[in-house]
């Protein structure tokens, strides 16, 4: 992303759904108490699956086929309600969702035999069904890079805003939980059935599900139509390992190339940021690939870490765009919430300062968020209070 320039780029709204609640709300809540929302699998046959434990969205909203598609609108129903927007003719807006797996539980259920939803082929990506379910007439992409998809989105929904290609996006991310997701990871042998960002015991990644979309709008949209600006995205920066196709490069190198074009496109230096949101697997790898980068980064300044996948599982294609809806409430709040599963920092992470144990208090002016995914993809964005 070149320098930014003068039209401003804001977060008017948000909107989550996660194994923790079915709004931005009970999320925020939920992370601020250090709550797990882990347990064995309940939503489908998973007895001979090991590990099982997962974090499963349990709204009751929630059944139908489309799992992924349904968390998005559900998500960008409650962003658009938030940011007190309803999509009309003639308004501008753009929809750039990413996600990993889409509509995975419909293809299985077609492996299977079944034919329900066979109607909507077309339209297994959530950014389409959500520009479709509002209306939505401007640009719609799906970034689909690993577990960094969310982050690419936001990151590209910003550039349509500056750049003038639309006024509003709705942007963020979707996954899902099915058989095929779990035994893939399983095989892979990436999972543990409890997570455990940064700690000396982790084993593994724990699965989970859900989406979360925020509003993305220009600051002279805002102005015109009375909307109250909650954060201003600033920066973002993009980076490829190009290394291997599942393992991070053990040095941290594309993530550390992400987070200095973040913060060189935000015009900040790193002694301005006041929180780090970690990507934070609780793999043995990526945590201390992640935790050599931040120090690679911020030097030997001691950033507040956390990481949001001990308490929510790991979201895939909607991570980085759930840990944005909470880095809104860091900057609102001036509290960053515990990192849920870790206890005693392992000896390759000292670089980090990793909240834990319970909320931590503090000025906060200007947050990173970080992700990396499969294929060595990494991504960062600079959010600052509006």
């Amino acid at each position: 992303m070149p320098p930014r320039d003068s039209r401003a780029v804001l977060i008017t709204g948000r909107g989550a759904i996660c194994a923790l609640g079915s709004n931005a709300s009970s999320f925020w809540e939920g992370l601020v108490a250090g709550r797990a929302a882990i347990a064995p699998v309940a939503g489908f046959a998973a007895d001979d699956l090991r590990p099982n434990h997962v974090a499963e969205v349990r709204a009751a909203a929630i059944e139908e086929p489309d799992r992924a598609g349904a968390f998005a609108v559900h998500a960008a129903r409650e962003a658009l309600d938030d940011a007190e927007l309803e999509p009309r003719r003639g308004t501008r807006i753009g929809v750039a969702l990413g996600t990993t797996l889409g509509g995975m539980r419909l293809f299985e259920g077609w492996a299977g035999g079944a034919t329900a939803g066979l109607e909507r082929v077309p339209y297994y990506a959530p950014a389409v069904r959500v520009a479709r379910a509002f209306g939505c007439h401007g640009p719609v992409a799906t970034p689909q890079l690993a577990c960094a998809s969310s982050t690419h989105a936001i990151a590209l929904a910003a550039e349509w805003v500056r750049t003038g290609q639309a006024d509003v996006v709705l942007a963020g991310g979707a996954d899902l939980l099915c058989r095929f997701v779990v035994a893939g990871f399983n095989c892979l042998r990436a999972t543990a059935d409890e997570a455990r960002p940064f700690d000396a015991a982790r084993r593994g990644l724990v699965l989970g599900e859900g989406a979360a979309v925020v509003v993305v709008e220009s600051e002279a949209h805002a102005r015109r139509r009375g909307a109250v600006a909650q954060a201003r995205i600033t920066g973002a920066g993009a980076a490829a390992d190009a290394t291997h196709m599942t393992a991070p490069d053990r040095e941290g190198r594309g993530a550390v190339r992400a987070m200095q074009a973040a913060l060189a496109s935000a015009g900040r230096p790193p002694a301005g940021v006041d929180f780090v949101s970690a990507h934070g697997t609780g793999t043995v790898y990526n945590d201390a690939m992640e935790a050599m980068a931040i120090g690679a980064v911020f030097g030997p300044r001691a950033v507040p870490v956390n990481s949001i996948k001990g308490a929510i599982g790991h979201t895939l294609g909607a991570a980085g765009a759930l840990e944005v809806v909470m880095c809104v409430d860091v900057l609102r709040t001036g509290l960053i919430p515990p990192t849920t599963g870790h206890g005693q920092l392992d000896p390759s992470c000292v670089q980090l300062d990793v909240v834990s144990g319970a909320a931590r208090t503090g000025a906060m002016r200007a947050v990173l968020s970080t992700s990396s995914g499969f294929a060595g993809a990494n991504a960062a964005l600079v959010l600052e209070a509006p």
